[in-house]
């Protein structure tokens, strides 16, 4: 979905908009959706410098950490992004960070493709660690049995561990 920011008008722009990952370039390396994107958003500008508030809603069809398990996580993210146009001073390699560059994008030319936005916001919503329960037990470390569907008869090892006195004392 395109925008041309100098078409922004004052009161802003609402997008109302269901994209499927084929339309967020979303690949199957990045995740796997469970279903559309629904997308809610605000376009505002002044000047030359835009901003989005959004809120984004969908499914990702990932694996548990622990247990491997397949399972669909709820997403339901709010954001909001400032975008300003590219600047030259902005292109040359040695110019500093300053303190709060992170929280900007930038922008070239007056078109700007929002499903790229909404593309990473999707992304970022992937937990790190994603487990398909909070009491998940995982799997066994030696036979790899998936203990929440079954326990094992493995036996646990006695590690040798330096701490081992001080748990004792609280025996």
């Amino acid at each position: 979905m395109k925008i041309i920011v100098s078409k922004i008008p004052d009161e802003g722009v609402e997008i109302h908009s269901i994209e499927t990952s084929r339309s967020l370039g979303i690949t199957p390396s990045d995740l796997i959706l469970d279903g559309d994107v629904h997308i809610d958003a605000m376009v505002s500008r002044q000047g030359r410098v835009f901003f989005v508030d959004a809120a984004l809603r969908t499914a990702l069809h990932i694996n548990c950490s622990r247990c491997a398990g397949e399972f669909s996580y709820a997403v339901d993210t709010q954001f909001h992004c400032q975008e300003e146009p590219v600047k030259k001073t902005d292109l040359e390699l040695d110019v500093p960070l300053q303190k709060g560059d992170m929280d900007i994008d930038k922008y070239a030319g007056d078109e700007v493709e929002l499903n790229n936005l909404f593309r990473e916001q999707v992304i970022l919503a992937m937990p790190m660690h994603p487990l398909c329960k909070t009491d998940c037990l995982g799997l066994c470390p030696k036979c790899g049995q998936n203990l929440n569907i079954k326990k094992c008869d493995c036996r646990e090892e006695e590690v040798n561990n330096p701490f081992s006195v001080i748990k004792k004392l609280f025996e």
